[in-house]
């Protein structure tokens, strides 16, 4: 554990050196009352300290899950619970002491504490960080297979995000850009972090961790690059303190890949290692302290109101050349399709023969996913709600589809060998309680159909939709259903628990058809848009000083319909995108059915033939 040291007051250090030629500049920008000398050189360094635990318990879970074999230790569960009750106190604290950063010093314990810390976003994201990380130190404690331990790992990566979310990058121009860079940057540092401090204190297999810190290195630079091209969106701005910033970090990063590159080719011992972790650290330092600077890309505030809620402009309005041709990237379903390509590739190259068919499936459903949420189409589907609709359409029905078509168990099964931790670890999420009552028939039904009535006939759709950052879970949650349902109906992988027989698939398919058009029915005969419901979140994401009655109103696009006739058209859209596919569906079922049929047909001749 002494070899750690180093690297934690390299990161201390660095982010002390940093707040104080920084100083309270940031203050006056943001319309803040200074909070004091203790508050400007404290809360960073409790940001330091909170990453410091969190990439401990990070470092330990992607130990015990993908580096060691077999199912995490108990050793290694105990030092990730650690680490976690640790990161959730130091969340906690930093929460406390962010509520004093924005009301001009410390508040006292009481209502006052309590309110400041759930009206502002910047505490609220701290806090939903500490009430993650408790949650980790529990559940990881008490993790026996390692699908458990798996979901502890996946909580993990998305409690670090709440300060993301909440922090300087969900404000200004970009922001639709810089918000899930800048997530996959702090969730891949932390990990490599993690996994290099596990590289010193505990004996792991070279070859795993050596590709889990190739991942994290070439995910923590290429995100980093993207969110620094949005936040610093000219070479003029470097000058700025938070260019000067980058500028440091991009200079500590390079020195950083030229050891980890050499640490990979020549196998070098711990030296590399603690030099490794010690440039990672002041990395991190530098991270922490351009959390005190204002990036250029929000002063001056000249963003226009569509710009700020959307983070770019949309000046024309939609056509046909357009939705197919404006394109700009989301980057969260770029990154899932590049991960669902790269990962079927790597299990095909391993089989010596997979129908093509299932192939061109699976990669289509990938493109698919990325022209719907990166052309025109999800360009537009933040600013119309038809388009909106149409996007979540081809998301929960074509392109669940076009996946589980693809086979991505079976092939697994197939290029992964029988004897191993990686088929162990497939197998364990398969037979997972979850999974399994997640497909049942009657759950995957109820959650496909019932997920839109849920959404946009509730008031749940107008909170969220200000919460820009919060949508691309709610697409995820869509294609997630999807895929469930559609695994159970038409799926060529076998569902986890007991196979269901076509005929009562085709029932479950044809009894869920008539809720698309009940759903586009209820919005046609709607009085008043479902956008119109008024919420009291706030809309900033930083401050927590604006509040909206109506998303689309203020964006404040001067070609944009009236909201009541653009609701008629998704429920038109709804009823045909909903239905439509639905068909193709029933139709591939039947096929099935015919042919699984037919091959019982022929094995039973076959049987008979034997028997004579």
């Amino acid at each position: 554990m002494r070899r750690l040291v180093p690297a934690g007051a390299a990161a201390l250090v660095t982010v002390l050196v940093a707040a104080l030629l920084l100083g309270r500049s940031a203050y006056p920008v943001l319309g803040l009352a200074d909070p004091g000398e203790l508050v400007q050189l404290g809360l960073p360094l409790l940001r330091v300290l909170t990453a410091g635990a969190a990439a401990v318990t990070l470092g330990a879970l992607v130990h015990g899950l993908v580096v060691a074999s077999g199912p995490p230790s108990a050793a290694v569960r105990s030092v990730a619970s650690g680490g976690a009750w640790a990161w959730a106190v130091l969340a906690l604290g930093t929460a406390i002491v962010t509520v004093a950063d924005v009301s001009g010093g410390f508040v006292a314990p009481g209502p006052d504490l309590v309110v400041g810390m759930v009206v502002r976003a910047a505490p609220v994201g701290w806090l939903a960080c500490a009430v993650g990380a408790a949650v980790v130190a529990v559940w990881v404690r008490e993790a026996r297979t390692w699908s458990s331990a798996l979901g502890a790992g996946v909580l993990a990566c998305g409690s670090l995000l709440g300060p993301v979310v909440t922090g300087h990058a969900v404000d200004g121009v970009g922001k639709d850009l810089g918000t899930p860079a800048l997530a996959l940057h702090v969730v891949a540092a932390t990990v490599w972090l993690g996994t290099l401090g596990a590289l010193l204190v505990a004996p792991v297999s070279p070859r795993r961790s050596g590709t889990v810190a190739t991942v994290c290195a070439v995910v923590t630079i290429v995100a980093g690059v993207l969110a620094s091209a949005v936040l610093v969106p000219s070479v003029g701005e470097l000058a700025t303190s938070y260019g000067v910033l980058v500028l440091a970090a991009a200079a500590v990063t390079v020195v950083l890949l030229g050891v980890f590159v050499r640490r990979r080719t020549t196998g070098a011992g711990r030296g590399l290692v603690v030099t490794e972790l010690v440039l990672l650290a002041v990395v991190t330092g530098l991270s922490v302290a351009m959390t005190r600077a204002v990036p250029p890309v929000q002063a001056p505030f000249h963003s226009t109101p569509t710009e700020a809620m959307l983070g770019f402009r949309i000046p024309d309005p939609p056509t046909l050349g357009r939705l197919l041709g404006e394109w700009r990237l989301d980057v969260w379903f770029a990154a899932l399709a590049v991960v669902l390509v790269v990962v079927y590739t790597r299990w095909l190259r391993r089989v010596s023969s997979w129908p093509r068919g299932r192939a061109v499936s699976w990669y289509a459903g990938c493109a698919l996913l990325v022209v719907a949420t990166s052309s025109g189409v999800g360009r537009y589907a933040d600013a119309l709600f038809s388009v909106h609709v149409a996007e979540h359409m081809l998301i929960s029905i074509v392109v669940p589809v076009l996946l589980v078509l693809g086979g991505p168990v079976t092939l697994a099964r197939r290029a992964l060998p029988d004897e191993g931790d990686a088929r162990d670890r497939l197998e364990s999420v398969l037979d997972a309680p979850l999974l399994r009552g997640l497909t049942h028939p009657a759950v995957a039904a109820v959650v496909m159909v019932g997920s839109p009535f849920a959404f946009y006939l509730t008031p749940l759709f107008s909170l969220l939709q200000p919460l820009g950052w919060l949508m691309p879970a709610i697409s995820l949650w869509f294609l997630t259903a999807g895929y469930l349902f559609f695994w159970v109906l038409v799926g060529v992988d076998p569902a986890p628990g007991r196979e269901l027989p076509h005929v009562a698939r085709l029932a479950v398919l044809i009894a869920s058809m008539p809720f698309h058009a009940l759903f586009g029915a209820i919005l046609l005969a709607a009085d008043t848009p479902v956008a119109q419901t008024p919420s009291t979140l706030a809309a900033d994401g930083g401050g927590g000083q604006v509040f909206v009655t109506d998303f689309y109103s203020r964006l404040r696009l001067p070609w944009a319909p009236d909201l009541l006739a653009d609701q008629q058209v998704a429920a038109l859209l709804s009823w045909g995108m909903g239905d439509l596919p639905l068909v193709g569906v029933l139709v591939i079922l039947l096929v099935q059915w015919h042919r699984a049929t037919a091959a019982e047909d022929a094995a039973t001749r076959d049987l008979l033939a034997a028997r004579r």
